[in-house]
């Protein structure tokens, strides 16, 4: 309480200040801060919300891989998103290391090129155990893939594809496919050096190997779905996607019950004309003469609707039509 002036102390002092008696003291403790000068050009160009999002949509994805490498490889793996970082692309390419797995992938509705890098510790492991060896290898001094090795990369690589779609379904239904694969960073150039790009950054761990995996996303292939990479959208898409499914439940189950719905067929001959006499007249054992020539075809109606044309004739000791043309509905009717 004694920091506390009394009104006193405060009319001395304003009374001092206002004689110019009193001096003063600034503050000197923040003098030696530097200030950082800010490039607007530089300016980030993936808000906070869009790389949110596509933190979900890579954890889903790292499960996936999870499940798919402790399944293929037989050994437990495990797969963590580390984090997303906004780099120059250059940067990027400069900071990999040399060989290394490079996949430049095609992902539709996004523009161009993507790129997704696994580590040589990560390629080596799982080429070693699925040539039946240990998982635990490093990749020690670094040399070239074989030709072998590299289809072996692209076999797993190609099953890793519906897992990235699996991960986007979130937001929204792409496709991708592989385009090519590289061991060398100066032969991936998918953007120009000074693009923006956005690394995924992805923990791989096979057995005791341990390594990363990276997605490259550039700013421009994102650009058409950039207004859906937003928590909102996606749980509005995820709960626009369930009614879909509730609306295709409800009309397959429509559907089953029309087609096990009951109809009336007969088939039937030409009319007949008569007069009301005859027909009060006719017994037992009359014959009535029908206007319907025998190669003429029969009516078939499916309820109060003519269907079909067919033809009379007898099949296992019973009466029986055989369907030869279909008629087309009138539109005016």
């Amino acid at each position: 309480m004694s920091d506390v002036l009394s009104q006193a102390e405060i009319d001395a002092l304003l009374s001092k200040f206002d004689a110019g008696e009193m001096e003063i003291e600034t503050d000197n403790a923040n003098s030696g801060l530097k200030v950082k000068g800010y490039d607007f050009r530089t300016a980030n160009r993936f808000h906070k919300e869009q790389i949110r999002t596509l933190e979900i949509l890579y954890d889903t994805f790292a499960r996936l891989l999870s499940n798919y490498l402790s399944g293929t490889m037989r050994v437990m793996a495990t797969a963590d998103v580390v984090g997303i970082e906004e780099l120059k692309y250059q940067e990027f390419i400069n900071a990999l290391p040399a060989p290394v797995i490079l996949a430049i992938l095609r992902q539709p509705p996004l523009i161009g090129p993507i790129l997704f890098e696994i580590s040589p510790d990560i390629a080596y492991s799982m080429i070693s155990r699925l040539l039946g060896g240990q998982p635990s290898i490093s990749a020690g001094n670094a040399r070239e893939f074989t030709e072998i090795e590299l289809v072996l990369v692209e076999r797993i690589l190609r099953q890793f594809m519906p897992l990235f779609v699996e991960g986007w379904s979130k937001v929204i239904k792409t496709s991708i496919s592989l385009d090519r694969i590289e061991t060398s960073p100066q032969f991936a150039q998918i953007v120009a050096s000074n693009e923006t790009v956005a690394i995924v950054s992805i923990n791989v761990k096979l057995a005791d190997t341990e390594g990363m995996v990276n997605v490259c996303l550039p700013h421009l292939a994102l650009e058409p779905v950039s207004n859906q990479l937003t928590t909102k959208f996606m749980y509005q898409s995820g709960e626009t996607s369930k009614k879909q499914e509730e609306l295709e439940r409800d009309r397959e189950d429509i559907k089953t019950r029309i087609e096990r719905t009951p109809l009336d067929v007969t088939a039937v001959f030409n009319t007949t004309s008569a007069m009301v006499r005859d027909v009060l007249g006719l017994a037992v054992g009359d014959v009535l003469r029908l206007d319907h020539a025998l190669a003429e075809p029969m009516t078939v109606m499916v309820g109060h609707l003519p269907k079909f044309k067919a033809s009379l004739g007898i099949k296992e000791k019973r009466y029986a039509v055989k369907i030869s043309d279909v008629l087309k509905e009138d539109i005016n009717e």
